[in-house]
């Protein structure tokens, strides 16, 4: 049950983008963006949330009037878009890169390393990405037109090892990722998480959206009791705990339903701005 006083504190709303904040298309609806330009002309906060790399939300994100602050790469940075620098890094150390490596290395898992805001994919995974379990060919397309193709990702690695933001591994054998998670959730230094069902996320020892969401918040003069988070996929559970209000979208796992504080329509519904104006009275 949520708490109406809660409601009346919060200033900042934080939006997952791929399948909470984007629609079917990958874009902001007409009816979201005229909510979410309400919010901001009331004095609230509007912030992403996401594990894209900087150089990969989309320009609409990046130019849309009243957002400011991009949490990205699943909390490993925080970007200041005004003034187009980052300023929170929360990074995997070599030490933890390299006690990975046994892993990551695995020639049948595709690889794609964050970092200095971009994102490098093996470039004979980009070639047939079906073989590594990406058969839906809208994430096809998102996979080509966001990322870098690499020759050698395991030496561009080694050679980045310092800098590294997220490491992606995606698998066509779902059971080989289960057992791959559950081994390298082992090491020290390194946190895992999934935002899709064939791949994981290798982040810092305390990166989470979580983290640098309570960051910011407190960059900006608020505490997590200040925050509604907004997200679909099992990589947000951290970051709909922490805030006051947690809201998971009609599309998102069932896991994430279970830990939110509220469930609302779907992405391709306008679940968000159907959620801002049944909690917070915000209507477009």
């Amino acid at each position: 049950m949520i708490n109406s006083e809660a409601l009346k504190e919060i200033k900042i709303l934080a939006f997952d983008l791929d399948g909470t904040l984007l629609d079917g298309r990958s874009r902001i609806s007409d009816r979201v963006k005229e909510t979410l330009i309400k919010a901001t002309e009331m004095g609230l906060n509007v912030v992403i949330a996401t594990g894209r790399a900087i150089s990969t939300i989309p320009d609409e994100v990046l130019h849309f009037p009243g957002i400011r602050y991009a949490v990205t790469s699943n909390g490993a940075r925080i970007y200041d878009l005004v003034a187009n620098e980052s300023v929170y890094s929360n990074l995997l150390t070599a030490d933890a890169v390299e006690a990975a490596m046994p892993w990551i290395s695995d020639p049948d898992v595709m690889k794609e390393l964050f970092f200095d805001g971009d994102v490098l994919a093996d470039s004979h995974a980009l070639l047939d990405m079906p073989r590594f379990g990406i058969t839906d060919e809208h994430q096809q397309n998102y996979h080509r037109s966001t990322r870098k193709p690499c020759e050698d990702t395991v030496r561009t690695l080694r050679e980045n090892a310092d800098h590294i933001e997220n490491i992606n591994l995606i698998f066509a054998d779902n059971s080989k990722r289960l057992k791959y998670r559950e081994e390298l959730s082992k090491i020290e230094g390194i946190t895992v998480v999934s935002s899709a069902p064939y791949n994981i996320e290798l982040g810092g020892a305390t990166t989470s959206k979580a983290n640098a969401l309570k960051t910011l918040a407190e960059m900006l003069g608020y505490g997590h009791d200040n925050i509604i988070a907004f997200g679909d996929s099992t990589n947000d559970a951290h970051m709909l705990q922490c805030a006051a209000v947690g809201v998971a979208m009609g599309n998102a796992v069932e896991e994430l339903k279970a830990v939110a504080d509220w469930v609302t329509l779907p992405n391709t519904e306008d679940g968000v701005a159907f959620a801002l104006a049944s909690l917070l009275g915000i209507r477009s």
